[in-house]
């Protein structure tokens, strides 16, 4: 999410995909080998599953583990269990509170039945997990879909000016900075295994190209 105080708008990027949580005995969790992000970095050999987010969280020294299902798939096709659009982007009056535009985020590129991607260029509203930056010019910079892409939407009306494709999953909110009057926008797409992205280690600066003066 970020805030223009000076537009008065809220850009909150969300999901429209159910979340069911159940709670496990400590008994079920340590039948199914639950351990914490530090356990498995403690002993990386161990092989065990667990940490948060879609494997499980085993809460550590309390008296329940909880079992996550997010909603992304259904039996067979491993598509995800509702129809599209499954994320969208909103713009919303800091004042009065409503939705100045509401639009789906994300296309079918890297998504598919069976785990194959369609690539087709469709915008269907994927998921999506990271935020935003607005510019002073009143662009939004965003990638945070499955789709593996970085796209600049213009604030007024939620139009879509421009989209890069990055090398790995853009679950990370870009940052925007000036060097001696250029501006640049940076993002490193490290990828994210509960969306299923691909890893990356690369940082990316854009930036517009240079004038000739």
């Amino acid at each position: 999410m970020a805030v223009d105080p000076e537009r008065g708008l809220i850009i909150a990027n969300y999901n429209d995909m159910p979340n069911h949580n159940r709670l496990l005995t400590r008994e079920e969790a340590d039948k199914r080998n639950l351990r914490t992000i530090v356990q498995k970095y403690e002993d990386p050999e161990s092989g065990q599953s667990g940490g948060a987010e879609g494997e499980g969280d085993p809460q550590a020294g309390s008296p329940y583990a909880i079992d996550v299902n997010a909603g992304w798939r259904v039996p067979l096709t491993g598509m995800l269990c509702k129809e599209p659009p499954y994320g969208w982007i909103r713009a919303i009056d800091l004042k009065t509170g409503e939705t100045v535009w509401d639009e789906p985020l994300g296309s079918a590129r890297q998504n598919g039945p069976f785990g194959i991607p369609s690539m087709l260029p469709l915008t269907i509203g994927t998921p999506n997990n990271g935020g935003s930056v607005v510019t002073a010019g009143g662009v939004i910079f965003v990638a945070a879909t499955t789709d593996n892409m970085i796209r600049a939407i213009d604030e007024k009306t939620g139009k879509v000016l421009w989209e890069d494709t990055l090398p790995g999953g853009g679950q990370a909110n870009p940052m925007t900075y000036e060097v001696d009057g250029r501006q640049y926008l940076v993002i490193a797409p490290g990828g994210h295994h509960f969306m299923e992205t691909p890893i990356s280690d690369a940082v990316i600066a854009y930036a517009l190209p240079q004038s000739a003066g």
